[in-house]
């Protein structure tokens, strides 16, 4: 009887053992695949942020601007002075 029972804890413990193990290698494909996604987005940000910084430049957006959208650059000397009358009643 206590060697049957004995058996039967050493078969219980060996099968929870085994599944701990399992569960943590699981565990570790897991977080070694987020990890890999992690580093993937942080490369895209990094891209992301040169192609954004390189479409923002002063240059680039004065061109368009006078190419596409037939803006121009005033004079220095010219001076616009825009008033609204609003009353108080």
């Amino acid at each position: 009887m206590i060697m049957s029972t004995l058996f039967l804890l050493i078969i219980g413990l060996m099968v929870f053992y085994v599944w701990i193990f399992n569960y943590t290698n699981q565990l570790c494909e897991k977080i070694d695949v987020l990890k890999r996604e992690e580093a993937n987005l942080i490369t895209q940000n990094r891209i992301i942020l040169v192609e954004l910084d390189g479409l923002s430049r002063a240059d680039r957006i004065k061109q368009i601007a006078s190419s596409e959208m037939n803006m121009w650059t005033p004079q220095p000397e010219t001076l616009a002075i825009i008033m609204e009358v609003t009353t108080v009643r």
